[in-house]
């Protein structure tokens, strides 16, 4: 993440958690995922959103990426139990 920490901000994670969060509820009412997927989902969200507190206090890249590689581990238990949750997830990017 040092190198791309300039162009990443707690504004453009925001907005990524704001996304998310629309997303999955919109998801979870129109019956595409499960309660059980939207619940686990929340987790990568809630990360997000420490990750962009973390950037406003201009926290060490370090402390950013051991916590983003523990998003990217979630996000790849949660790619094995919900496959198709990812490619759902983007579709709404269009809508």
């Amino acid at each position: 993440m040092s190198s791309n920490k300039e162009s990443i901000t707690s504004d453009i994670v925001n907005e990524e958690v704001k996304y998310i969060s629309n997303t999955l509820e919109l998801m979870r009412d129109a019956h595409r995922i499960s309660n059980d997927a939207y619940l686990e989902s929340g987790s990568i969200q809630g990360g997000l959103s420490v990750i962009s507190s973390l950037l406003e206090q201009d926290i060490t890249d370090l402390e950013i990426d051991s916590l983003l590689n523990t998003l990217l581990e979630r996000t790849k238990v949660l790619d094995i139990k919900y496959p198709d949750l990812n490619g759902i997830i983007e579709s709404y990017r269009t809508i």
